[in-house]
C-alpha cells in the first residue's frame, strides 16, 4: 500500500461517495459482487457474481428473475490474445438460460 494513512478516516466516514474508496479493478478469490433491478411491473431481477479462481482468473454468475420464470448460470474466463501489433481481450464461457415456468421437467427447460 503506497498511501496507508488515507484509511485512518474511513471509519468515520458515513457517504462511501465522500470516503474516496472505490472497488478494486482485480477481484480477490470468493469475492461476491450482488445485485438487484427493479422492473416497471414492480417485480426484482437478482444479480450474484463471485470470483471463484484466481489464475487463470474465473468468474461463475447466476441471474434470476422468478416471477418472469427467467434463470441464468454461467462462468466467465477473461482471455488475451496478441495480434502482431494490437492485442484483443476476450470473453470465453459458457451460460445456461432456463425458463422456469416452461417444460415438463421440475426447474423448467434449458
Amino acid at each position: 500500500m503506497a498511501h496507508p494513512e488515507t484509511l485512518l478516516p474511513m471509519p468515520d466516514v458515513e457517504d462511501p461517495v465522500q470516503s474516496g474508496v472505490k472497488k478494486p479493478l482485480n477481484p480477490i478469490l470468493g469475492e461476491v459482487f450482488t445485485c438487484y433491478w427493479e422492473y416497471p411491473d414492480n417485480t426484482k431481477g437478482y444479480y450474484i457474481a463471485e470470483q471463484t479462481s484466481h489464475h487463470p482468473p474465473k468468474s461463475s454468475y447466476f441471474f434470476m428473475a422468478p416471477e418472469h420464470g427467467i434463470r441464468v448460470d454461467g462462468t466467465l474466463k477473461p482471455r488475451s490474445k496478441f495480434l502482431g501489433n494490437s492485442a484483443a481481450s476476450l470473453m470465453e464461457g459458457i451460460s445456461f438460460l432456463r425458463f422456469t415456468k416452461r417444460g415438463k421437467s421440475r426447474g423448467g427447460e434449458k
